[in-house]
């Protein structure tokens, strides 16, 4: 009769389709506490700290731009802007070739803030990739893009606030 693994053993655990898209969806929950955590922290609300997070990730954006990916009319999104401005993690620059146009800028102070409750985890994710053999950090890193990409174009389209 075959013996049973000692409960010590570490087993590697098996990832049917369904089990990655449910630690996506881990993730995916992890991440929004997070933000949730770190907005409250910072006395801001979630949209105001994704719209610093689209600063940081993309660059300077315009309004517009922004408006169109936190789903916020002009009106809410100026307010919004204004609050962050006021706070000196935003500033609003001409546009270098539209002088009708402004862009949005994320200042340091705006990427330090967030980066001060971040860093210590950006230094753990940097370490847990390391530690990944590297033929699989390509397949790991397409997956996210991947998955990034079906989940923004899957959203609801929510009528703007």
């Amino acid at each position: 009769m075959p013996q049973e693994p000692e409960p010590s053993e570490a087993t590697e655990p098996s990832y049917t389709p369904i089990e990655v898209a449910r630690a996506g969806r881990r993730l995916d929950m992890a991440l929004a506490e997070m933000h949730l955590s770190i907005s409250g922290s910072l006395s801001m609300t979630a949209a105001e700290l994704l719209a610093i997070a689209h600063l940081g990730m993309e660059g300077d954006l315009g309004p517009t731009e922004l408006s169109q990916r936190l789903h916020l009319h002009t009106g809410a999104i100026t307010a919004l802007l204004d609050r962050l401005g006021e706070r000196g993690y935003v500033v609003r620059r001409p546009h270098s070739s539209d002088r009708r146009k402004v862009i949005v800028h994320l200042t340091k102070k705006g990427s330090g803030a967030v980066m001060e409750h971040l860093g210590p985890m950006v230094d753990e994710v940097i370490e847990l990739v390391r530690r990944l053999p590297e033929e699989d950090r390509g397949t790991i890193g397409r997956f996210l893009d991947e998955f990034a990409e079906l989940v923004s174009r899957r959203r609801t389209e929510a009528p703007p606030r």
